[in-house]
């Protein structure tokens, strides 16, 4: 069982290897955030967590990314869950990319939706930009109500 275990993680890390350099920091960098964000909501709670991102991405030096930037974003925040120590929740991956976003300047938002199923309320997180939601399904907010303010505009 270990050399398996063993084994597929070298194939990762070849893989990651031959990525260009661009893609791996990316991805690298995705991975490391996600770890942080999961540790913080842990140890401090998601909505402090978010208020000292908040104040990170303000205090950075924005530079406006592209459109496309965006998007290669979220696909490495999504493929980088997959590789995180623990699994990550919804709204960690949410709050990991709307910081990532948000520090280059892109406005978007951590949206929180509910569904209400026979036997349960289930509650989702995800990230909206220029009114579509990134990591998701375009028809995320038909699946889950979404509450009326972003949990990135709250006052936290």
């Amino acid at each position: 069982m270990m050399m398996m275990w063993l084994r597929r993680r070298l194939r990762q890390l070849t893989a990651l290897r031959r990525l260009p350099p661009d893609e791996r920091a990316g991805l690298l960098s995705a991975w490391a955030l996600l770890i942080m964000v999961d540790a913080l909501c842990q140890s401090i709670g998601a909505r402090r967590c978010l208020r000292g991102l908040r104040w990170m991405a303000a205090v950075s030096g924005r530079a406006l990314a592209p459109g496309d930037w965006a998007l290669r974003q979220a696909e490495f925040v999504s493929r980088a869950a997959r590789h995180t120590p623990r699994p990550t929740t919804c709204l960690i991956r949410a709050i990991a990319l709307w910081f990532l976003l948000t520090r280059r300047g892109i406005a978007c938002e951590v949206k929180i939706g509910v569904q209400k199923t026979p036997d349960a309320l289930r509650a989702h997180a995800w990230v909206e930009w220029q009114g579509r939601p990134l990591l998701e399904a375009a028809d995320i907010g038909r699946q889950y109500a979404a509450f009326e303010r972003p949990l990135s505009a709250m006052s936290l």
